[in-house]
């Protein structure tokens, strides 16, 4: 009698650890949930809005890098002109263009800096100063 209870206790110490293990597994699956796949379906939700709202003129950024104007909509595809040479027009899919975003073609004039100068770059400012080096004989 001893061993049917004893096998008795042993099957509900088991379910009680297949419910801890099922319920580990919900709670993993949760976090993934929230952590991983909500967010990257959101950002492609907000990439298939900017796609749609895309009107023939604008400028945009392809995921290969390359900027061009769309010239005409059809379907599912944009007419992209490139370069400068007006006659350059390629089909492109919707989901190739990563954004709305024309090409910064302003030559930036380099300037040696002198030790002291502040300089603003991307936001972060920077300052030169002079360093004197060691040298060993």
């Amino acid at each position: 009698m001893s061993t049917v209870l004893g096998f008795a206790g042993g099957a509900a110490a088991g379910g009680t650890g297949m419910i801890v293990t099922v319920a580990y597994m919900a709670v993993f699956f949760g976090i993934m949930w929230f952590l991983i796949i909500r967010p990257q379906k959101k950002r492609e939700k907000e990439v298939a809005e900017m796609q749609n709202k895309i009107t023939v003129g604008q400028y945009v950024l392809l995921q290969s890098g390359e900027y061009g104007k769309v010239v005409d909509v059809v379907n599912d595809l944009f007419v992209i002109e490139f370069g400068l040479n007006k006659s350059v027009r390629i089909p492109v899919k919707k989901a190739a263009v990563a954004a709305i975003q024309e090409p910064n073609l302003s030559v930036g004039k380099k300037v040696d800096p002198k030790a002291g100068t502040r300089v603003v770059e991307n936001g972060v400012e920077y300052e030169y100063v002079e360093v004197e080096e060691e040298v060993e004989e």
